[in-house]
């Protein structure tokens, strides 16, 4: 029977954003809810190549990610499906950002459940319940 009385580790998450006050937000959101790991990597760095995802994610091995998908939206949804149907994603929670949720669900072609962040404040508690939600029941890879 495993001692109860040794702390778990807190879970990692990740998060992918272009935003530097978002980061900030967000590493100041879970250390108030107790999830005290926040690793985080410009999006933009993603999609130039200059981090390979599937060895952050190796690396690093978050139990949810956070994508900010930001303008241009067509192209960085397109990039973020491609990342998320890869097996590197798969059992990994996943919460969405965004500026414009509207548009957002437009070009997806379906309801993204991504949250809509604009400005401050932000709505933290919004945030906080999606990456628990996230951390509890991760999303299968889609793809190969």
């Amino acid at each position: 029977m495993p001692d109860s009385t040794i702390p778990r580790p807190p879970p990692v998450v990740a998060l992918f954003n272009a935003s530097d006050d978002t980061v900030e937000m967000v590493q100041q959101m879970l250390d108030a809810s107790g999830v005290r790991c926040l690793v985080s990597c410009r999006f933009a760095d993603l999609k130039k190549g200059v981090v390979d995802f599937a060895q952050f994610l190796r690396a690093h091995n978050p139990q949810a990610v956070i994508f900010d998908i930001s303008p241009p939206y067509e192209q960085n949804w397109a990039f973020f499906t491609k990342l998320r149907d890869g097996a590197a994603m798969r059992g990994r929670g996943i919460v969405l950002t965004t500026t414009n949720r509207d548009r957002l669900d437009e070009i997806a072609g379906c309801d993204t459940r991504a949250m809509e962040i604009v400005g401050k404040p932000y709505d933290l508690n919004e945030i906080s319940a999606a990456i628990t939600r996230a951390l509890r029941q991760p999303e299968p890879a889609t793809g190969g």
